[in-house]
């Protein structure tokens, strides 16, 4: 039971605070605004109502609203001086995304064992696919603690078209950098979101450090210095009691984990 949720990165704390207590176990649970029934996620897009098509499609939207923020998130928890952002194309129109995948897996591979001289999985990356107008896939890469890697070498590496390392003047810091690579995560809408339905939004290693949550209950207001809050704002979620939904109005707010010298 908790009616806080605070989750921490590297440079921000997001506080969540419930007015309805929340059950982790049992009959009370959270619920999405827009849950979608399990008869029409069963139903291809094309065989549902107008209705239907139209609920799902706010769902797939907001599931990748979410993911877009997680992916902040786990860029926050990580972000360093040696991060490198990299866009990688292929000169084959590969249309399939399962096919590029296996592809960006090889390459991880051959990263692994050239510069880090092992064929264990220590490349710590995400990244963000995105298909190009003529309708190959290409990737958005974010490489983390990566050491200085020659341009004709990841070419070399990559071996399946161009290779392109973006110098932002802007991405400087964790916050920038989630919010430049996650950005392509919200041209999924419409209908590339059905062709992407049930797929991963985004690629991560999975050694990457993820942020910490915690869920407590208490009626003690937190002790927050304003001048750190960098967003706030009041919405409502909905729980699920005896068998109907209700109301759980939330305050939110990220804060700095520390000023600005």
């Amino acid at each position: 039971m908790y009616n806080k949720k605070i989750l921490r990165t590297k440079e921000y704390t997001e506080v969540w605070e419930y007015s309805k207590l929340i059950l982790t176990k049992g009959e009370l649970v959270e619920k999405e605004v827009h849950e979608e029934k399990e008869l029409t996620k069963r139903k291809d897009f094309d065989e549902l109502t107008k209705e239907e098509q139209k609920i799902r499609l706010a769902s797939m939207k907001k599931k990748r609203r979410e993911a877009k923020w997680r992916l902040q998130r786990i860029i926050d928890s990580n972000f360093d001086n040696r991060t490198s952002f990299l866009t990688l194309t292929t000169k084959e129109n590969i249309k399939e995304r399962e096919k590029f995948i296996a592809l960006f897996k090889a390459f991880v591979k051959r990263f692994n064992y050239a510069v880090f001289n092992t064929k264990k999985s220590k490349l710590k990356y995400c990244g963000c696919l995105e298909k190009q107008k003529r309708g190959s896939y290409h990737i958005h890469l974010l490489m983390f603690d990566v050491p200085y890697v020659p341009h004709k070498q990841l070419l070399e590496l990559w071996g399946l078209g161009a290779v392109r390392i973006n110098h932002l003047d802007n991405l400087d810091d964790s916050a920038n950098a989630g919010r430049y690579v996650s950005k392509y995560l919200e041209k999924g809408i419409g209908d590339s979101l059905l062709e992407t339905f049930s797929k991963d939004s985004y690629l991560r290693s999975r050694n990457l450090k993820i942020p910490v949550e915690e869920k407590l209950t208490s009626f003690k207001p937190f002790n927050i210095d304003e001048k750190l809050v960098v967003y706030e704002t009041d919405y409502v979620s909905k729980i699920y009691v005896g068998g109907k939904f209700e109301e759980n109005p939330v305050h939110y707010r990220k804060i700095k984990n520390r000023e600005e010298n």
